[in-house]
């Protein structure tokens, strides 16, 4: 159930199968108990935490950093130059640039976006091993290394929208999941 909370926190709104995807569990009872202690409510657009929902993830949180806090902060600077080369794929996955312009990849370059998926791949060797350092403190976060070659195995298999397509557990959506409770748990804001 708490796995749940901080899913649906990160998400910020969510549909069981999303919250499925990223907690790797069936959620129906753990929603259906989270809904009747009111810590999450339904929404059109899927589930969300409460004020509530919210005291009880910053407490979750705080016993996580409590347990793990050199560990978070090793992991989360590690992650600082590794989230740039992502955000760079991720851009250039997007754009590419044609007669020294940047426009929106239209995917009709095979080795454009060949050469884009090997550095994703090549990045995702470093992901894996700072993420091995936080999962050996904290192993709920195992779930973001299997998420993360999941993505990246469908992408090898052909499915390319898993590169970074938002309504999907994307590699880019899940790499940015994994950015953001990382940034909670050091205690750092985003704009830095």
């Amino acid at each position: 159930m708490d796995q749940l909370l901080q899913a649906v926190c990160i998400k910020g709104r969510a549909k069981p199968e999303a919250l499925e995807a990223a907690v790797e569990a069936d959620v129906s009872t753990a929603i259906e108990k989270c809904e009747q202690e009111g810590l999450i409510e339904n929404t059109k657009l899927g589930y969300r935490i409460t004020d509530l929902g919210r005291q009880r993830v910053d407490e979750l949180y705080a016993q996580e950093r409590e347990h793990a806090t050199i560990v978070i902060e090793e992991v989360y600077t590690t992650f600082l130059p590794i989230n740039d080369e992502v955000k760079q794929i991720v851009t250039d996955w997007q754009m590419r640039e044609v007669g020294g312009q940047l426009v929106i990849n239209d995917h009709q370059d095979p080795a454009h976006d060949k050469n884009v998926i090997a550095r994703l791949g090549d990045i995702d060797a470093k992901v894996s091993a700072a993420l091995a350092l936080l999962c050996a403190v904290l192993p709920r976060f195992d779930c973001y290394s299997r998420r993360l070659r999941r993505a990246l195995d469908l992408i090898d298999q052909g499915d390319h929208t898993m590169v970074a397509a938002p309504i999907k557990d994307s590699y880019h959506t899940v790499w940015f999941e994994l950015h953001e409770e990382l940034i909670i748990l050091s205690g750092h804001e985003r704009t830095e």
